[in-house]
């Protein structure tokens, strides 16, 4: 049936009169405000930041992202820190123990941190399974029952671990070491110090009562001096040494287990996006590593004699 025209022109003159007189409102998108606050400036970082930008993107969530750096020559940590707070951003995302201290200590806004260790030690979180405050994050640290199983893969005749600790700072790590040593048949010989000093003494009476020497992140046992001691002292008498990133299996320890930085941003995106849809830190448990990288150094090995099996070191993301 033919409509009249006389229908169509005033329908017509309508919908030009609409749009005219009121236009479509076209609402700006709103894209969050994420700051990212660095330590300092190294690739680790960089590499962890792509995981996270990556997560978010593939979230379907848009947003603006500005990054500082705490050791920016031409800023202090005070007015960095001031210049941030000012920005009011939806959450602020930390890379290093440094960046999450200071954040930690002057903004309440919801703070997701990656590339820490041991964030319950560090005083970042009250426990593992809530926060407590404004903070959630993605541990570096590495389950003990996976470095000793690791330990075990490298040195397939290891029976006895030792480790150098302050009791201080790292009584809970080696309680729970004692515990799963023993549900894995090892033994751990744990040498407790109160200061850096006394690490030498400590390492030499271990050394003939063990198989290998084992790091944790101590800040009592391993200052700049301390490490160089044991990494030479290690090379010298031949004893394994489980040290605990890539640049300490560079600088001459045998191995070291270490989280993907590229996950570890990842799991930081997942972090933010529950925040962001409304959340709060202190819901979210702290996560660990989900995919964990072995490094090995194949001179120190010649050095020491330790043979290493083919297998592991065709499983080693990467080779010195």
């Amino acid at each position: 049936m033919a409509i009249k025209s006389s229908i169509i022109i005033p329908v017509f003159l309508y919908i030009f009169f609409m749009g005219v007189v009121f236009p479509k409102t076209s609402f700006p998108e709103n894209k969050p405000l994420i700051i990212v606050c660095n330590s300092r400036d190294i690739v680790h970082y960089s590499t962890a930041l792509k995981g996270f930008e990556d997560l978010l993107k593939e979230r379907g969530i848009n947003c603006e992202i500005s990054q500082y750096n705490l050791q920016e020559k031409k800023k202090g940590t005070a007015s960095t820190i001031s210049e941030i707070k000012s920005q009011k951003p939806e959450l602020v995302l930390t890379f290093g123990s440094s960046a999450t201290r200071s954040i930690k200590a002057a903004i309440k806004t919801p703070v997701v941190f990656s590339m820490v260790l041991d964030p319950v030690s560090s005083g970042f979180v009250k426990s593992l399974k809530s926060s407590g405050n404004n903070l959630t994050g993605v541990s570096m640290d590495i389950s003990v029952h996976e470095q000793f199983k690791k330990i075990k893969a490298v040195i397939p005749r290891v029976k006895t671990i030792g480790v150098i600790y302050d009791p201080g700072e790292s009584d809970g790590i080696v309680k729970e070491a004692k515990r799963v040593s023993k549900e894995m048949g090892l033994k751990l010989i744990a040498g407790p110090v109160q200061s850096e000093k006394e690490v030498p003494r400590v390492l030499e009476d271990l050394e003939d009562k063990i198989d290998v020497l084992w790091a944790i992140p101590d800040a009592t046992v391993f200052t700049p001096q301390s490490t160089r001691f044991i990494l030479l002292f290690t090379l010298r008498k031949k004893l394994p040494f489980m040290g605990l990133s890539p640049p300490f299996v560079k600088a001459g320890a045998l191995f070291a287990l270490y989280g993907d930085y590229y996950e570890m941003g990842r799991q930081a995106g997942e972090a933010a996006v529950e925040l962001l849809k409304g959340k709060s830190p202190s819901d979210l448990p702290i996560v660990f590593p989900q995919k964990s990288c072995l490094v090995i150094n194949s001179r120190v090995a010649e050095i020491i004699g330790a043979i290493i099996p083919n297998q592991i070191l065709e499983q080693a993301d990467k080779i010195f």
